[in-house]
């Protein structure tokens, strides 16, 4: 005879049913990621760009390391009091966020442009057109 033991029960729920959640999330984070990453890269200065950017990605990767230290801390039994601390905490954080965006003076990247393409001479550059071959010549 063979004896079998069940560790877990069967699923109840197929698993089709993840697919819409799978969808939402990855749109949401695609719109999220997008328009985070071009804001900080338009209101940056030229010189801090990519200082921006990688302080973007740092900031989701302490976002994960919170949900990760709050799930594996189990400071809740049920699931659901986790997922309304995780709720709290983003309205939180969206009250910080309306705060900041009310008093935060956009740049404007075409007049910032046009004040700083006056400080480079004319005959500066390889590749500058108003430089002309008979100036070149020595």
């Amino acid at each position: 005879t063979v004896n079998v033991f069940e560790v877990t029960p069967s699923n109840s729920v197929h698993i089709m049913w993840l697919i819409p959640q799978y969808f939402i999330i990855t749109v949401s984070e695609i719109m999220f990621s997008i328009t985070g990453l071009e804001f900080s890269f338009t209101q940056s200065p030229s010189s801090m760009k990519s200082v921006l950017q990688a302080a973007w990605l740092l900031t989701v990767s302490f976002g994960n390391l919170i949900v990760v230290i709050i799930a594996e801390a189990k400071f809740f039994k049920s699931q659901a009091m986790e997922f309304f601390l995780f709720a709290v905490l983003m309205f939180v954080d969206m009250i910080i966020f309306a705060a900041l965006a009310v008093s935060y003076k956009y740049v404007d990247e075409l007049a910032e442009a046009k004040a700083t393409s006056g400080a480079v001479s004319d005959k500066e550059g390889i590749d500058n057109k108003v430089f002309s071959d008979d100036e070149t010549k020595f």
